[in-house]
Order: C-alpha cells, then structure tokens, then sequence
C-alpha cells in the first residue's frame, strides 16, 4: 500500500492544487492523507483566549475552490482545533464534517499524527518519547525532517529511504510555500520525499 501524506495546507489554495496534481501524475495509485492544518486560522493564539465570535470570515476563510480539493481524509491539527474553538457548531457544513475527523490514525506500526503533540527544541527536533510506535509521520513546523532513534538524518528530496529498521520521526514537510509531500510505502517499509515545481 502507498500512501501519500501531506501536511499544513493552511488554506493555499495554489501550492494544495499543484501538490494534489503532483501526487496524482507520479503517484496514481497512492491514497492521499493529510497530516492536519488543512485550514489557517486568523485568530492568533493569544487572542483566541480572549476572542468573541462574530463572523467565521474573521476566523478562517472557506473559499469554495480550495474546499472541492480537499477530497482525502485528514487527520486534525492545531489550526482545526483553535476553528472549532472559536466557531460554534451549526455555523459551517464542511466545518461540522471536519470536527468528526481524527487526532491520530494507526496503520501497521505507523502512527499519523499532527506534531503539535510533541514538545519541540530551540532546534526544531521534536520530542517523540511519549509515543512508543516504530513510525511516527507528523507535520507542523514546517520544515521536512527526518529522525532515527532520535537523532536527524538527512531528507533529501527523490531519493528512497528505507525505514525497515530502527524507529524514526518522519515530518512530511508543508505543503503551503515548500509544496512538500512524501510517499511511504508500506510493502517495501520505505519513504520518498516530493515537492511539486
């Protein structure tokens, strides 16, 4: 099976459409899976403790174009959480479907999850000891990153990576600016970072 995963969408509608058109000429038989942060939020965290809905245009912009693409199933991530904080239900159809999605998904002895759940350093390397799976593939920081028994290695982009042995941290890299995703294919036990042109 393969499996291509991207994360932090942020609501671009460009960089997803050409990401999407990427993953389908060189990947077709791939099953898109997004990794979270499908949506970006206007309201800052520190303001949202403080916000008082008014409009869902003063949160989150659902322009109908960027909607049609995202036909893939997600998991949620940061800027999904903080939404539904600040929209009540009942104000957005594809908001309301979203809010049933995932936090984390399991497949074999992968983990899918937003990297929001993990401590971060100064440094960008997350902490993962909290999860015990052998494959943790995550987005968040923007940045495509890989990690065995913690310690980073290098992610260059069209070279095949093999994660047969040893536990690895695998960032998918963002999707918004970058146009980054990754392929993982659970027969060969591998990983192939992309990014669209």
């Amino acid at each position: 099976m393969q499996y291509a995963l991207i994360a932090d969408l942020h609501s671009s509608f460009s960089d997803t459409r050409a990401v999407l058109q990427d993953i389908r000429k060189r990947a077709p038989a791939a099953t898109i899976f997004s990794l979270g942060d499908l949506h970006e939020c206007h309201v800052g965290k520190k303001r949202a403790r403080r916000y008082t809905y008014e409009s869902i245009a003063h949160v989150v912009t659902l322009n109908s174009e960027y909607l049609q693409l995202l036909d893939f199933e997600t998991l949620l991530g940061n800027q999904e959480e903080r939404i539904f904080s600040l929209v009540p239900l009942g104000m957005s159809r594809s908001l309301d479907q979203l809010r049933s999605a995932l936090r984390t998904k399991q497949i074999g002895d992968a983990l899918f999850l937003h990297g929001d759940q993990f401590e971060w350093s100064y440094e960008l390397v997350p902490d993962t000891t909290r999860f015990k799976q052998r494959l943790l593939f995550f987005g968040h920081s923007h940045q495509r990153g890989l990690f065995k028994d913690g310690h980073r290695m290098s992610a260059h982009l069209d070279i095949p990576i093999s994660v047969k042995k040893g536990r690895y941290a695998i960032n998918v890299g963002p999707v918004l600016v970058e146009r980054e995703w990754l392929l993982y294919d659970t027969e060969t036990a591998s990983i192939l970072y992309r990014q669209a042109r």
